[in-house]
């Protein structure tokens, strides 16, 4: 990786993500990639910026790179709730899915559902979605398997992308947001 001389952040975003994409034995191109990206210090117009923090925190999140959701949290810390900071919405997911690590932690540690904190981080939760969800409609559905569990076949080979599946379980008001049909026709339904 010595011999990386660009500082241009949208070659290195590219680069990042070809180097992601190519597989298990990139990820250490990739993380210092993407890492030479999120560190640039030439100006880069915010779309650009988006999507070098969005890569960076998604790979933290996967666990390809180290850190995961306590280091997704800190590069998303103060993400604004504006279209301009956040086009897509996408940053907004990524937060919200790293809170969901955080909360699945808390809850598998023995944490109750009702404990002030893991209240807290499902409200911030609701919020995140919400506003990615206005941004972009289709990541309503695009994204159900971070809220369902994950098919037989997936959760076997060890693919675990139902960062939201605890909340999901112990959420009332967040099965509403993400599925607003299912949770309107469970409470017309006639008690069978």
């Amino acid at each position: 990786m010595s011999g990386i001389r660009s500082t241009d952040p949208k070659l290195l975003l590219e680069a990042a993500r070809v180097f992601n994409a190519a597989g298990r034995d990139y990820r250490a191109a990739a993380e210092v990639v993407s890492d030479l990206a999120l560190h640039s210090a030439e100006p880069v117009e915010s779309p650009v910026r988006q999507a070098i923090v969005g890569d960076a925190a998604a790979l933290r999140l996967s666990g390809r790179v180290p850190g995961g959701y306590r280091a997704t949290l800190d590069l998303l810390e103060g993400v604004a709730d504006t279209k301009e900071a956040d086009m897509e919405g996408r940053l907004h997911l990524l937060r919200a899915l790293a809170n969901g690590q955080k909360y699945k932690e808390a809850r598998l540690s023995g944490k109750p559902s009702q404990d002030p904190e893991l209240v807290k981080i499902r409200d911030q939760i609701r919020q995140d979605l919400k506003f990615a969800f206005d941004q972009d409609p289709s990541l309503r559905t695009a994204d159900q398997h971070f809220w369902q569990p994950p098919p037989p076949v997936s959760a076997a080979r060890g693919y675990d992308e139902d960062d939201l599946w605890e909340v999901f379980q112990d959420d009332t008001e967040f099965r509403k947001l993400v599925n607003p049909a299912a949770e309107a026709n469970a409470n017309t339904q006639p008690p069978g």
